[in-house]
């Protein structure tokens, strides 16, 4: 285990969300990362009724649920910091709001309910687990005062760190940065190795999992383009290709998505300069081209 890593098989993380596909799609994600302990409720009360017996060692929660919303249930918890509470155990409780935005008034709202980080939907598997690490790792000092209750909100920024080199669009073209596509290739598999374990948790290739799997290689295709790598960043600009063709990720076929995965995975496994990488590619515009223009022939008939 990594000096980053965590223990996932011995933390428990509850989902806190009205919305079923949403609690599932969460909690399928985390399962598929190694998190054993996952409790799932629907609403704000059902959370603040279980905290006691179950006490997680992470929450997240969804901003918007009726009666009573994710900021109203940080606020809650971390109330009882200051007065006791029997139904809240642990008021430092690491808390994760799940937001379709964020505005800068939702942050500053968040931040002054006591919440730990964002989780912005819609989100990818990488995304999700990177944030439950962030807040289990962290060591945030927890403050108590008549304004404020929560952890110290003088840190770092919650982006997602960096790990290719410093380079704008308007650079010219360099050499494939080695080291920073070492990892990039060490993340892309642990992605890849997530993701099989999603769709066989979830039965197959579902609409949520063809969506996310779009918004996985848009991050890939960024990232690849970040360490200078023109064959992850072909393989990864793709499936956007065949998807915008085809009228976007619900109507892509399962079989396309899972081919682009499973060439995402070789090449992380192969030197950029390898010749099979070459062909590979070859072979993926070939299969893709023959798929577009097959839907399109469909739709024209």
């Amino acid at each position: 285990m990594g000096k980053d890593a965590i223990d996932s098989d011995g933390i428990c993380v509850m989902v806190v969300d009205d919305h079923v596909s949403t609690r599932r799609l969460v909690a399928d994600v985390l399962r598929a990362g190694g998190f054993r302990k996952v409790v799932v409720v629907d609403s704000a009360a059902e959370a603040l009724a279980s905290l006691a017996a179950v006490r997680p060692d992470v929450l997240i929660t969804d901003w918007m649920m009726p009666v009573m919303d994710g900021a109203t249930l940080a606020r809650t918890i971390r109330q009882a910091a200051v007065t006791e509470d029997p139904r809240i155990p642990d008021p430092r409780l690491p808390i994760i709001m799940l937001s379709s935005g964020r505005t800068r008034m939702d942050v500053e709202r968040s931040r002054a309910a006591g919440i730990d980080a964002f989780l912005i939907k819609p989100f990818t598997p990488a995304r999700v687990l990177e944030r439950v690490a962030t807040v289990v790792r962290r060591k945030a000092d927890f403050v108590v005062s008549p304004t404020y209750v929560g952890p110290d909100r003088r840190r770092a920024r919650e982006d997602e760190p960096y790990a290719g080199p410093l380079r704008r669009s308007t650079d010219v073209a360099r050499a494939v940065d080695v080291d920073a596509r070492a990892l990039l290739c060490a993340q892309i598999l642990q992605e890849m190795t997530t993701f099989q374990r999603l769709i066989e948790a979830r039965g197959g290739l579902d609409r949520p999992l063809r969506q996310m799997a779009c918004r996985v290689m848009q991050t890939l295709r960024q990232r690849a383009h970040a360490v200078a790598d023109r064959g992850l960043e072909r393989a990864a600009a793709s499936l956007n290709r065949y998807v915008t063709a085809v009228g976007g990720a619900g109507k892509a076929d399962p079989e396309v998505v899972t081919t682009h995965l499973d060439t995402l995975r070789v090449l992380s496994l192969l030197e950029p300069d390898d010749p099979k990488a070459a062909v590979i590619l070859r072979q993926l515009d070939r299969a893709v081209t023959h798929r577009i223009e097959s839907h399109l022939a469909t739709v024209a008939a």
